[in-house]
């Protein structure tokens, strides 16, 4: 299965409420995600091992 690109996970993802479901989706992409404790939605979208 190819991975998707991150900026399309991001663009998809970022902004959702936080959900196990949104979760499973982030992770079987191949991605880790950023939950804001304020709001409690994704913040944002990373590909695991990558430094910034």
């Amino acid at each position: 299965m190819k991975k998707k690109p991150l900026d399309m996970v991001k663009k998809n993802f970022v902004g959702m409420p936080y959900s196990l479901k949104v979760a499973h989706q982030i992770e079987s992409c191949g991605y880790g995600f950023v939950v804001s404790c304020e709001s409690g939605e994704i913040s944002d979208v990373f590909e695991p091992g990558m430094s910034e």
